[in-house]
């Protein structure tokens, strides 16, 4: 089966040019001149990308800046902004040592409070331990009838009553 789109079938374009007169002079013209376009064309192209570039390059060593001074002219600023950086280092440097010193004198603060805070909740247990209880049942002297069957100390020990013998002489 023949194909319909096989090249001797399909038209040509050279016919037309031929059909309304066109010579082959201006069709050379105009090619030249449209080559010719596309090259200038071309040229502004990469005109533009070269301007670019330079600004990109240009704004990239600037420091984020577009200036065109000579490194010697922009180097006193930097200079003075790196002392003023350094007085900036030294101050925080400063700062630093005094807090560790407040830190230190915070931490012995602490450490005497806990100390005090030991010792009164020592001396609080040592109370406790000697005081006797509030109530009968908080005593273990009077809840263990062994040990409340034993004879106190001589001071705790109460002392025995007189008789009423003859009635005093009144004065």
């Amino acid at each position: 089966m023949p194909s319909t789109t096989d090249a001797p079938d399909m038209p040509r374009l050279d016919v037309l040019d031929e059909e309304f007169g066109e010579d082959a002079a201006a069709l050379a013209r105009s090619r030249r001149r449209r080559t010719g376009a596309r090259l200038l064309m071309l040229a502004g192209v990469a005109l533009g990308l070269g301007a670019i570039g330079a600004l990109a390059f240009a704004w990239s060593n600037a420091d984020g800046r577009l200036r065109f001074e000579l490194q010697s002219a922009a180097s006193p600023p930097k200079n003075a902004q790196r002392a003023a950086a350094e007085e900036e280092i030294d101050r925080l440097r400063r700062q630093i040592e005094a807090l560790q010193d407040d830190v230190k004198e915070l931490t012995e603060a602490q450490r005497q409070a806990a100390y005090t805070i030991a010792t009164v909740k020592a001396a609080e247990q040592e109370l406790r331990r000697h005081a006797p209880g509030p109530y009968w049942y908080s005593n273990p002297e009077a809840l263990n009838p062994i040990i409340a069957g034993r004879p106190q100390s001589a001071a705790a020990t109460p002392l025995p009553r007189r008789a009423p013998s003859s009635p005093s002489p009144a004065r």
